[in-house]
This record gives structure tokens, C-alpha cells and sequence, in this order.
């Protein structure tokens, strides 16, 4: 799956200005806003008068319900749609429109989302339609399924105009919607594959136990899905996907096969023998052509390569009207409604499993996984999965996943994991409360206190329910920065600060290094941590506490991978550090700050950071995703 670390809109090129190039600059101006970008800074100026923004807040209103309206009517549409015709040819041909259009700029990752989309209403609806699907239809539906994402979105960025939430509230519940109807990827897939491995392999007992697969079993499963799918693929040239090619090559060296005569068919016969999921129901070459409509059901079927594939199969499966809440809720079909067809993508029809949205499985990896253990026992989820009491909870798993990450660039420190201290507040009884510290790591130039949050979002939050969503923000990134803030307070306010580990072996600390406080989260915030200060303001993160440098467990394995030393990363705290209390500083993904100090020996231009309303980065992280994607050279920092 292709790394998607947040859309960008699209802005129509101006007309090139003197003393500009094309190539580094851009502007776009409309309705007293002008955007402009000047090499990798991306900068918004707003010069609207009191009277231009009630005018546009008074036009904004006026239509909103006229939006709604559409959304709905749109939604009606297409459950019609998928009530009358074939859903295999329907979800196939959303598929084939996939296919043609995934590389596209200009599509930008929608064919994907209306694919999955289009999932949730099929297996929302008992049956299947029976009449044949026309070109017309099928167009019918794209556009359906487009604009009503689009319509959503312009509903929800609006929503400020009716003054339910406050300008704050908003702002947040805007970002959070629009993280979840655009996809934004964790991390890179091989650091995504790895963490999974390491995290679920702990619970194999489990998964053999209900489900008679391992974790790495259903990782297996779920990439060879889609290789699969490729390998039974005949493009719409006639010829096969290369993937197909490349299978049979990789089998004639196992094999020792090096030539055979065309009208010699035993060969083929043996090599599907060998790969029974690129071969048919009667052991033939099971290839179909991605362009006809008459071969998407075949196509499309899910064959297993490993009979250990097949269980994977049949956990991932529901039927048609198996989803039906996702059309249940007060406003049915909305795209951020609940959708079972998220966790368990593959479709049971008459005997046979069929899956049209691939990327559905890498993307919500984790979740599938957690859903499957919570479904088959759901104390063990509680007890072991969860918490801190089994060695390889989801906790227990971070913690010693950052701690060994942090050693990896940071060599010659200690790691403490879960020290106790008493830091001097009393209980009811006037006693010292004792409390734990996740991580102390001690180096030769700094102290570094560390929190770890493995909760992440539920689906009320990536939704926008307020409460639950800045509850949720409050117990990772918020509870982590005060955790660490009242270490940092107990260091500097106490003579002699005394950390001791479970069997009473102090760990004293020395006052006089510098001292940074970080939170490593399981789940990717970047986008909520972008606007750090709003999230003080609304109380999520404490009035009195200073903010702790916060990122994700996979952006902290790209930092391990590319800071070159422990000076370089002192220095990048520094200077991250103080832009958390800025305004005007939105820049969603703290691989592009790493970025921009690779290249220029900051985070931000500050010249420019006076000038704006709004300050972004533009492709600053290009070089990192070309390291991790297509094995580009290392990035480095230039001095």
C-alpha cells in the first residue's frame, strides 16, 4: 500500500511572477485568503475586512442545509443502486476504476476511498441486485460515491457558521473528520509489517487456539491477497500482470525447470498445482481480465495460496446485510459511519469469499488483529492484551519498543523502565503517593524522561464526538505530558531526587544535564499534535504543563533510523520544542519538521514565519520517502 501521510489540496497554478520560477513558487487567491508556496513553504495570508467575513459566514449558512440535503439525496441514490444491481459487478467495477486511476496526482487516493466505501453499503444491504451493470450506472455511481465524500467534508468544514461549538471545538472536530475520510498512513508498510510481527506474535497461543492461524500467518495472508488477485489478473492489453511472470519465474529456479516444449501443458499443470491460488475451480489457469464485467466475480474471488490462508479467509468474512448498522444511525450511509466492512473486508456469497477493497486489510492491520482477539475471548483481551500484567501486553510491548529504539541512536545510555518515586503529593492518609515513571534514559549529555500511550481513537472520536475524542486526546497526549511534567518538577524542586526499580536499586539523577520530557504514542496523532497550543486551550493538555515533545512509535523508528547522533536530536528538541506554542504553525506530520532540518538546519523559516497567517511545509519529507520507499540514499544532514 502506498504511503499516505495526508492529501494535499489541489491549487491551480498562477501565472509566473519576475524574479520567480514556476518550479518554487505558486499562489492561489480567493475570498480576501491568498495561498502561497515558495520553494517548501507552504504560507497563508488572510486580509479579509469584518465585512467580508460576515458576508461570507451569512453565504456559508445560507447554504449548509441545502448541502446536507444533497448528501442525503446522494446516499439514497446509492443505496438504490446497490439494492438493484449486481454488487460484484458494481464493487469490480470500482475496482477496474482503481486500477486505472491509483497513479493518477489527480485522483489522489479517492477511486481507493469510494471502493471501500461502496463496500460498507453492498454488505449493508440483504441479497445482491440482479440487474446487469451499464457503463452509465457504473459512472452514476462514481461520481454518487465522490460527491458525497466531498458534500460530507464541505458540511463539516462549515459547521462553525451555526455556532454549536465553539471556534476551538470546531477546528478540532474538523481536523479529527478529516483525518478519517482521508487516509493518512501510520508509517512506512515495512515498519507497519514489523511492529505488527513483533506485537501480536505474543499472543500466537491465541490466535491458534480460536482461530488456528498465527499472527504471522494472518500477515502473510492478508499481502498474499492481494498478490494473488495481481497473479489472476490479465490486463485490459490481453497480456498478464507481471506479477504473474514473476511468480512463475520464482517457481521454474525452485523447481530446477529451465525450459519446456509450448505444446508440452504438463509444466503449467504443475505449476498451478503448486500455486492452487492462481488456478480456477477445475485447476486451470485461473486468469481473468480486470476490464470485463462478466469475469469480476471470478475475478475477484479469493482463492488461498496456504490452506493456513483459508482460516484467514473465513475470520475476515461477512455476508450481505451483515453491515447493516452502517445504514442504521439517525443520518444512514454517512462515510464516517460505523462500518463493519473495515475489519472484515471479505465478502461470503453462496460458498465462495470474494474481496474487491485490498488495502482496507494493510491499512486497518492492527485493528483486524485487535478485533479478532476481542471477539474470540474477550477477558483475555482485557487481562493480557490490554494493561501491563502479561509480559506481551500491548503496554509492556511499547514500553520495550521505545526503550530499544532510543538505545539505537542514542548508544552509550542506560534505560530505566518503570521506576517508582514518591513525588511528594499526599493521599487522603497524609502519606507520600508513590508513582511510576515508563522510562529514564540516561546518557553522557542529557536525561531524558519518557511516557508511553499505546490507547489510541475509538470510532466515536475519529468521528468527532467531543467528549470522547478529547477525553481520548487527554489520556495519551495530555496525561503523558503531565506525567512527565511532574518528574521534571520532583528533579528540579528535590535536593537529591531518588528513582528506585521494583527490587529498591536507586537510579539517583544528575541535576546538571539538560533534561527533555517525551511522549511516544502507539497510535499516529501528528495531526492533533500540529495544534498543540489548541489543545491546551480546550483543556485536553493542563494549563500548568509545559508540552513534552510528542510522536508516534513509528515516527520514532524513523528518527532511530536517520538521526546520526545524539546532538543532532538535542538540537532538534530544541528547536521543536518552542513551536508548539505557535499559532500559526500547521504542519501535520513531524517527518516533515525532521525534513527541513536535514536540509536546512532548522524547523521552520522563521523570516517568513512572521509574515503569515499560516505556516505549512511542502514535500520537505521526500527524501525520507524515497529512503524507505524505493530504497533511495540515506538522508543526511547538511552542514
Amino acid at each position: 500500500m502506498p504511503l499516505s501521510r495526508g492529501r494535499k489540496g489541489k491549487k491551480k497554478k498562477k501565472p509566473q511572477q519576475k524574479g520567480k520560477s514556476n518550479s518554487n513558487y505558486e499562489e492561489f487567491s480567493a475570498s480576501g485568503t491568498k495561498v502561497y508556496r515558495q520553494g517548501k513553504n507552504v504560507f497563508i495570508r488572510t486580509n479579509r475586512t469584518p465585512e467580508q467575513q460576515q458576508q461570507l459566514l451569512d453565504e456559508i449558512k445560507k447554504h449548509r442545509p441545502q448541502i446536507l440535503q444533497s448528501v442525503n439525496d446522494s446516499i439514497v441514490q446509492i443505496v438504490e443502486i446497490f439494492s438493484e444491481y449486481d454488487n460484484f459487478q458494481l464493487l469490480g467495477g470500482l475496482g477496474y476504476n482503481l486500477f486505472e486511476k491509483h497513479d493518477s496526482p489527480e485522483d489522489d487516493g479517492a477511486s481507493e476511498l469510494m471502493i471501500e466505501y461502496g463496500l460498507s453499503f453492498a454488505t449493508a444491504i440483504t441479497g445482491n441486485g440482479t440487474k446487469s451493470v451499464t457503463s452509465e450506472i457504473l459512472n452514476e455511481l462514481i461520481d454518487l460515491l465522490f460527491a458525497t465524500r466531498q458534500l460530507y467534508n464541505q458540511y463539516v468544514m462549515t459547521e462553525f457558521v451555526d455556532a454549536k461549538y465553539s471556534e476551538l471545538e470546531s477546528h478540532l472536530r474538523f481536523k479529527t473528520i478529516l483525518e478519517s475520510l482521508y487516509m493518512r498512513g501510520d508509517g512506512y508498510m515495512q515498519h507497519i509489517y514489523q511492529t505488527f510481527g513483533e506485537l501480536f506474535s505474543g499472543h500466537d497461543a491465541m490466535f491458534q487456539k480460536h482461530y488456528g492461524f498465527t499472527a504471522s500467518d494472518l500477515l502473510e495472508a492478508i499481502i498474499q491477497f492481494e498478490d494473488s488477485f495481481y497473479c489472476r489478473t490479465v490486463l485490459p492489453n490481453g497480456m498478464p500482470h507481471w506479477k504473474s511472470f514473476e511468480r512463475f519465474e520464482q517457481w521454474q529456479k525452485t523447481k530446477g525447470v529451465h525450459s519446456f516444449r509450448a505444446d508440452d501443458r504438463q509444466p503449467l499443470l504443475d505449476f498451478l498445482k503448486d500455486n492452487p491460488d492462481m488456478a480456477d475451480d477445475a485447476g486451470e489457469s485461473g486468469g481473468r481480465r480486470i476490464d470485463d464485467i462478466s469475469e469480476f466475480m471470478e475475478l475477484y474471488k479469493v482463492r488461498a495460496r496456504k490452506p493456513v490462508h483459508q482460516k484467514v479467509i473465513e475470520a475476515l468474512a461477512i455476508e450481505f446485510g451483515d453491515n447493516s448498522e452502517f445504514l442504521n444511525p439517525k443520518f444512514p450511509g454517512l462515510p464516517l459511519n460505523d462500518s463493519l466492512s473495515n475489519l472484515k473486508p471479505v465478502m461470503l456469497f453462496n460458498g465462495a469469499y470474494y474481496l474487491f477493497a485490498f488495502n482496507l486489510l494493510t491499512r486497518n492491520l492492527f485493528s483486524i488483529a485487535e478485533k479478532l482477539i476481542l471477539d474470540a475471548d474477550k477477558v483475555y483481551y482485557e487481562q493480557n492484551f490490554l494493561g501491563n500484567k502479561f509480559s506481551k501486553s500491548r503496554d509492556n510491548y511499547l514500553e520495550n519498543k521505545t526503550a530499544d529504539l532510543f538505545s539505537a541512536f542514542i548508544p552509550n545510555s542506560k534505560s530505566y523502565l518503570n521506576l517508582k518515586y514518591k513525588p511528594g503529593e499526599l493521599d487522603a492518609a497524609g502519606n507520600k503517593i508513590e508513582t511510576e515513571l515508563d522510562l529514564l534514559l540516561v546518557s553522557d549529555n542529557a536525561n531524558y524522561i519518557i511516557e508511553m500511550k499505546a490507547g489510541g481513537l475509538s470510532a466515536p472520536s475519529k468521528r468527532g464526538a467531543l467528549k470522547s475524542l478529547t477525553g481520548q486526546l487527554a489520556d495519551t497526549v495530555g496525561y503523558g505530558a503531565y506525567q512527565s511534567h511532574r518528574a521534571y518538577k520532583y528533579i528540579y524542586n528535590t535536593a537529591s531526587p531518588d528513582f528506585y526499580d521494583g527490587k529498591g536499586n536507586s537510579v539517583k539523577i544528575d541535576k546538571s544535564k539538560k533534561l527533555f520530557r517525551i511522549t511516544i504514542t502507539l497510535e499516529h496523532l501528528s495531526g492533533y499534535i500540529a495544534n498543540m497550543h489548541e489543545l491546551k486551550m480546550l483543556g485536553v493538555v493542563e494549563k500548568d504543563v509545559e508540552f513534552a515533545w510528542t510522536c508516534s512509535l513509528f515516527d520514532l523508528i524513523i528518527f532511530s533510523e536517520i538521526i546520526e547522533n545524539e546532538n543532532d536530536f538535542i538540537e532538534y528538541l530544541e528547536k521543536r520544542l518552542p513551536l508548539y506554542n505557535n499559532p500559526h504553525i500547521n504542519v501535520d506530520d513531524e517527518i516533515d519538521f525532521l525534513g527541513y532540518f536535514l536540509d536546512n538546519d532548522e524547523l521552520v523559516d522563521k523570516k517568513a514565519l512572521k509574515k503569515v497567517s499560516t505556516y505549512k511545509l511542502n514535500k520537505t519529507s521526500q527524501d525520507i520517502d524515497n529512503y524507505f520507499q524505493k530504497g533511495g540514499p540515506k538522508p543526511t544532514r547538511k552542514k
